[in-house]
């Protein structure tokens, strides 16, 4: 990390925060056809206090919507993150059925840098965010097809955003871009989930994917595991291990709290519910 990012003090957050809808339409890039824009609903989650704050995009998956994680983007706001998570318009939950097409995955990428262009253009002056955004402490997240869409932000030269400093992902997929040229040999630090009970996509697929990534790397695989009900609202046996390492892992990589690695390692590693691969 440069001197700026180890020097940058940290806001925790009172442990209140607030929730507000945004809508950011992109008039350069189509939904459709007949839809010339892209429409993108957008939640963000502010925690209380002055800032700066580390912030944390989020990226659901094919008909998923950002409320479905109300309760860990919740969990991440109480201890001071900033969290931004869009609405996807051809692939959340909500999306008028003659619309939802899971092919649009080749445009989120480009969605969720135009909302963190917009949600950081909140933060200059005189923005409803001035100030309380930590540029350089940036992480961000993604479940199924919102993992597909993380992986290229991280690791794909199509789509590559290097201000993202850390990434965890979710029961996710690779899926080919253009171009489509992904660099697993990219060091970022990286939090990976995976259940052996998914039937949506194959745990043995996702591990394939998971073992070409350099690292630093944390690969958790929940025992018995579903593909989206660890993550989203709905009760999991996992919900405690996903709350508590996800909120370890940003306090290691968007904090630098020197005590987050054994926290971490401590809450992932747990008899009968998990298995562990680290790789410095």
């Amino acid at each position: 990390m440069d001197s700026e990012t180890t020097t940058t003090e940290l806001d925790d957050g009172d442990g209140t925060f607030t929730v507000t809808t945004e809508t950011f339409t992109d008039d350069s890039r189509p939904t459709s056809e007949s839809i010339p824009q892209r429409s993108l609903p957008t939640d963000i989650y502010v925690p209380g206090g002055d800032g700066p704050f580390p912030l944390i995009m989020h990226a659901h998956g094919m008909d998923g919507t950002s409320a479905k994680f109300s309760e860990l983007l919740s969990k991440w706001a109480e201890a001071g993150y900033i969290v931004v998570a869009p609405n996807f318009p051809r692939t959340n939950g909500d999306a008028d059925p003659a619309l939802r097409d899971v092919g649009d995955y080749l445009n989120q990428p480009g969605d969720v840098t135009y909302v963190l262009d917009q949600v950081l253009a909140m933060n200059e002056p005189g923005g409803a965010l001035e100030g309380k955004i930590a540029t350089d402490h940036m992480g961000i997240s993604g479940l199924s097809l919102g993992g597909a869409t993380t992986y290229p932000l991280l690791y794909n030269s199509c789509c590559q955003d290097d201000r993202y400093v850390s990434g965890i992902l979710m029961s996710a997929l690779e899926l080919p871009f253009d171009p489509d040229v992904y660099d697993y040999s990219r060091r970022i630090p990286i939090l990976v989930f995976a259940g052996t009970a998914d039937a949506a996509i194959p745990y043995e697929m996702q591990q394939d994917i998971v073992a070409k990534i350099a690292g630093p790397k944390w690969s958790v695989t929940l025992i018995d595991g579903q593909h989206s009900q660890p993550f989203e609202n709905n009760p999991a046996p996992q919900d405690q291990i996903v709350f508590d390492s996800t909120l370890d892992f940003w306090a290691l990589t968007l904090r630098d709290d020197p005590g987050a690695a054994d926290r971490l390692l401590a809450d992932i590693d747990v008899e009968g519910e998990t298995t562990v691969e680290v790789t410095p």
